[in-house]
Parts: C-alpha cells; sequence; structure tokens
C-alpha cells in the first residue's frame, strides 16, 4: 500500500491510497508523526480538480469508490474531510475511534453497503458514536469495543426509513417513520452510550421488527451482557424461549457456533427449548449444529430421559 500524505500542524492529513486490497488498514503513524485527518474525497471514485499523481504511481490501482470494502481507520484520527467514501458503495464494515472530532458533510453519501461498525469507546472523552449512527439508516451490527480493542458488547440497531405523503385538501405534508430503529438511535445522553435505554426499547423491536433480527438482538445481549441488568435479561430470554427455531436457525445461518454451544448450555434453555433447537437444525441439514444440540441434550438431559424409558418399560 502507497499513501499519498501532507504534513499539518497537528500530525499527517492522508490524500490517496494506493493498493489492491480492498480492505486497508490504515497507519496510525507516518513519519513519526499520528495520522490525524482523512482528506475531502479520499475515498472517492472521481474528483474534480484532483491533481495528477506522481510518476511512479500513475499505474498504480487507486482505492476508491467500489474497489473499497472495508477500513480501519487510524487511532488518532480527528478529522475526516467532507465526502470521504463518497458512493462507497461496497464498503460493509468501518473501524473508528470514538474521538474523531469531526466528520465531513456528506461523508457517508451512497454508502448503503456499510452493515457493520466496530468502534473503540475512550472513556472520559466526547464521543462521535451518536453522529456516526444518525447518518446511518440502514441495518447495523456494532461491536462496541474498550479502548484497548477488546469486544464489551455486540449490538443490533434496526433500519429504518421516512417518507411523506401530502394531505392535497388540507395542503399539509404527512411524514411518516418505519422501523423503530430511530428510537435505538437516541439511547444517548449527550454522547454516552446508555445501554439501559437500548434495553429498554426492546418491546418495541418485538412488535415492530421480525422474529430472526429480534432473536439476533437478544442473543448478542445475553450473550455479551455488559451493561444489562437482571430486569431486561429476564425480557431476553422470555423472548427466546417464544422463539427456539428462529434464534437457532439465525445463529446457523451466520455460522455463529460458539453463541449456539454457550446457548446449548443455559440453564434457560430447557428440555423443549432444545428439542425444538434441534428441529431446527435438522430441517436446515446442518449436521455439524444437529450434533451440538445432540450432544447437549445427552449431556444435561440423558439420565431423565433413561428415568423415563425406565418407568414406561415398568409399566408395560
Amino acid at each position: 500500500m502507497e499513501l499519498l500524505y501532507r504534513k499539518t500542524t497537528d500530525g499527517i492529513c492522508l490524500e490517496r491510497c494506493y493498493t489492491l486490497d480492498g480492505a486497508p488498514v490504515l497507519p496510525d503513524y507516518m513519519d513519526g508523526m499520528p495520522v490525524t485527518e482523512l482528506e475531502r474525497y479520499l475515498f472517492s471514485q472521481t474528483v474534480r480538480g484532483r491533481e495528477t499523481p506522481p510518476d511512479h504511481l500513475r499505474e498504480e490501482p487507486q482505492l476508491c469508490g467500489r474497489a473499497v470494502k472495508e477500513l480501519a481507520l487510524p487511532q488518532h484520527l480527528k478529522k475526516v474531510g467532507a465526502y470521504a467514501f463518497y458512493n462507497c458503495s461496497e464498503l460493509k464494515t468501518l473501524s473508528f475511534g470514538s474521538t474523531v472530532q469531526d466528520w465531513g458533510a456528506g461523508v457517508f453519501t451512497g454508502c448503503t453497503g456499510i452493515n457493520s461498525l466496530r468502534i473503540r469507546i475512550v472513556p472520559g472523552s466526547k464521543s462521535c458514536f451518536k453522529e456516526v449512527l444518525s447518518e446511518l439508516r440502514q441495518e447495523l451490527t456494532v461491536e462496541y469495543l474498550d479502548e484497548e480493542g477488546r469486544l464489551l458488547a455486540k449490538l443490533i440497531f434496526p433500519e429504518f426509513f421516512e417518507d411523506s405523503v401530502e394531505n392535497t385538501p388540507a395542503r399539509i405534508i404527512m411524514r411518516k417513520m418505519h422501523g423503530c430503529g430511530h428510537m435505538y438511535r437516541y439511547c444517548f445522553s449527550g454522547t454516552e452510550f446508555l445501554f439501559r435505554e437500548y434495553d429498554r426499547l426492546f418491546p418495541n423491536a418485538v412488535i415492530v421488527e421480525r422474529p430472526k433480527l429480534v432473536t439476533q438482538l437478544a442473543l448478542y445481549r445475553l450473550y455479551w451482557p455488559y451493561g444489562l441488568t437482571e430486569e431486561w435479561k429476564g425480557g431476553y430470554w422470555d423472548y427466546l424461549k417464544q422463539h427456539p427455531m428462529e434464534a437457532v436457525k439465525g445463529l446457523m445461518t451466520r455460522r455463529e457456533d460458539d453463541i449456539l454451544r454457550w446457548l446449548s448450555c443455559q440453564e434457560e434453555a430447557d428440555a423443549s427449548f432444545l428439542a425444538a433447537a434441534l428441529k431446527a437444525a435438522e430441517r436446515e441439514e446442518d449436521p455439524q449444529s444437529s450434533a451440538l444440540l445432540l450432544d447437549a441434550v445427552h449431556r444435561r438431559f440423558g439420565s431423565e430421559r433413561r428415568k423415563q424409558a425406565a418407568a414406561r418399560t415398568f409399566e408395560l
């Protein structure tokens, strides 16, 4: 990877990136200075008035537009220039720190493919998490990391959109919001994310969203219970018990075997829950998940089943 850059008063500003790798990790330092800024239109396909690159880079592939698949932004980044990711429609995952102070105008315009965020939270500092969420209306999976990069929680933010309908006789424009994703994007006090407010919205998700998404949201909160209270722990489990097949089918589709293994060992996942889960695995013709669930059934309820079989034999 080759980078064009310039020095500023407080660090390095990246101007262009040349690489065949669609998922680069941008450097934290260059020339002994922190990378603090991304130039406007940095990853945009075309920019009017852009200077011709140096001779040795004219034949090199520039990372921009649809070629951008995943980006990990520098640790000390403070500013992202206007339209930096303009029309990067294939960009799926963005990793960044919460201390980015300035996101330029239209920075996510055309970034309809983003479905995953990884944000490192620096305590005691103003966070840009709320600002980024408000710019992305599609369904998002967010990995919430501590300052050292350790995963604290994995959160689902449903999508939302709005439309406008004109009431012609009254000459009034009626705006209607669809989905509960906008409510999930208000779980903040200032710029601090509040897990209790996120969990409090679960009944709304149950009503509005499809079971496939709701079970995923519940499983992630239970598996990574950072900030989870006993009240909402019970609420999440109650929903999963009502939708065991959807929960397990989702885990199989996403190949989250670690969560499935954990789920099969939980006290709340009783014999009837595991029986429904096993039926889902059999319907999906997933031998790996079926074997995992069968092992859990025999390990946890094998002796009980043997007692029941012996009782039936005695009665005969």
